[in-house]
């Protein structure tokens, strides 16, 4: 009995692993094609677009770092859905629902952002 506990443990860590490097993944494809442009291919506020911007794209690599080690992931989900922007942020970056829609599908397309943003933390 105990080993089919943990047969059965081993295949849900498994199931989560696998469904958390998938949603990484899509978030990366989200993140390349509406925020790469400014913050840059890996995050670091280099991108193709940044000589035209008046307020520097932070570098999205260090979130963690400078949030005590810990990931803040609901003040990063309201700056990007916009409602936890302060003067600070750039008027160039559009709200969440102006690039991905809204409803299910784009609160996936946020959850997975989110979720690679985490997963690039150094």
């Amino acid at each position: 009995m105990r080993i089919a506990f943990g047969v059965l443990g081993i295949l849900v860590m498994t199931g989560a692993l696998v469904a958390c490097a998938q949603n990484a993944a899509m978030g990366q494809s989200v993140y390349d094609k509406h925020c790469s442009m400014c913050h840059g291919p890996t995050g670091q506020g280099d991108g193709d677009f940044v000589d035209k911007l008046l307020i520097l794209p932070p570098d999205l690599t260090t979130l963690s770092r400078v949030n005590g080690g810990d990931f803040p992931r609901l003040r990063v989900s309201e700056a990007i859905i916009g409602s936890g922007r302060g003067e600070h942020f750039s008027g160039a970056m559009p709200e969440f629902s102006e690039v991905a829609g809204t409803g299910t599908l784009a609160d996936y397309r946020l959850e997975a952002l989110l979720t690679y943003l985490e997963s690039i933390q150094i």
